[in-house]
Formats: structure tokens, C-alpha cells, sequence
């Protein structure tokens, strides 16, 4: 398993990552690991959701096991813990969720089910079985900040982001930040549409 940490795909370093983090912490598995995981939106939403998708495949093929999934679990407690109690029930013993609104369902869940392994991409929730992870996603904003600094003739930049949380508000601020390296003067205009998946809102937010 350590030779799949260090690849280039985010869901899968981190994902790989932390189970790692895990057993040096001391939880161990019952059994041999089965994997589920839980989709906040379609497979085929050309951003988030299918990065962990192309994670998973690579999961499979990587360590030549099946991984259950499901697709858009809206962020609500009585959609995510059905889903989840039946991947447990088919056997599930690693339950890994992609949203940051998964977080207290899946605290409880785990509290629920201590001899299951939860992860949540961009949660904000840990336990003894429980772990939460995101990328340092700043750090490429920062880059596409620089570019768009140097690039923009009038320093008037815009930004279109979901919702306006830490993890959110980092890239915010590092694109802003490696713009002004590039330009000092220049200024980054935000529009949050208050969802993390609404091709709709984003295409009128950018036209604005």
C-alpha cells in the first residue's frame, strides 16, 4: 500500500495517507479491508467528485479489489447514514466520504460502528476510527493567482467559489495573494454561489 501514497491523484495520496496515520495511531482492522465510498455529487461532474472517482479506479486497479459506491448523497444526515449503514451491512469495514457537510453525521457514525475505519475528504471531524483530510489546495491557487496577475491587463480579477468556508477562503486568499505578487495593485472580486456543484449559479456568477 505505501507504494500508491506518493501519486499524483489528491483523493488518492490523501486517502492513502491517512490510513496510514491511522494504524500508526492504532486502529487496526478486524478483517480484510472493504471499501465504500459515498459521492456528493454525479461521477461525471468534471471537477471534485470525479477526481475521487478516477481515485477509486486506480484504487482497484492498484490493489486489485472492488470498491462500493454511491452517487450524489445530498449533506444531510438522513441520506448519508442509510447509505452508509448499507455498505455495512454488504461488509463494508472502510466507509470514505467526499464532503465537508458529512462531518457530524459521520462522527456519529463512527461512535456507531467503532470497528469501522471513516474517512471524509474535506470534513472537519476526527475520532479514534475517524479521520478527516484535505489538500493543500492553496498552493496551486497560489500559482493560478501569479498567472492571472501577470496575465490581467487591468489587475481586476474575479473568483467564482461555493461557499464560504476555511478550506474554501485559503484559496481565496492564496490566488489573491500570488496575484499581487505579480501585480501589487491588483484586486480579486468573490462570488460565492452557496453550492458546491451548480453549474447554473457558476456559469451566471462568471458572466457577471
Amino acid at each position: 500500500m505505501k507504494k500508491l501514497i506518493f501519486s499524483a491523484c489528491f483523493a488518492l495520496a490523501g486517502f492513502l495517507g491517512l490510513l496510514n496515520t491511522a494504524h500508526a495511531e492504532g486502529f487496526t482492522l478486524k478483517s480484510d479491508p472493504k471499501i465504500a465510498m459515498l459521492y456528493i455529487s454525479p461521477t461525471n461532474d468534471g471537477g471534485w467528485t470525479q477526481a475521487f472517482d478516477e481515485a477509486r479506479q486506480r484504487l482497484e486497479d492498484e490493489l486489485d479489489i472492488k470498491i462500493q459506491y454511491v452517487e450524489s448523497v445530498p449533506e444531510s444526515a438522513s441520506a448519508i447514514r442509510p447509505a452508509v449503514e448499507r455498505f455495512i451491512k454488504r461488509g463494508a469495514n472502510i466507509i470514505i466520504g467526499t464532503a465537508f457537510g458529512y462531518s457530524d453525521t459521520f462522527k456519529s457514525l463512527s461512535e456507531d460502528y467503532p470497528d469501522v475505519a471513516f474517512l471524509n475528504g474535506s470534513g472537519t471531524t476526527n475520532g479514534p476510527n475517524l479521520l478527516s483530510y484535505y489538500g493543500r489546495t492553496y498552493e496551486s491557487q497560489y500559482l493560478c493567482g501569479m498567472a492571472a496577475g501577470a496575465a490581467s491587463e487591468s489587475g481586476k480579477l474575479g473568483f467564482v467559489a461555493a461557499n464560504p468556508f476555511g478550506v474554501v477562503n485559503w484559496t481565496i486568499n492564496a490566488y489573491a495573494m500570488g496575484a499581487r505578487e505579480m501585480n501589487p495593485d491588483a484586486t480579486v472580486t468573490v462570488v460565492y454561489t452557496g453550492a458546491w456543484n451548480d453549474p447554473t449559479k457558476e456559469r451566471s456568477a462568471t458572466k457577471a
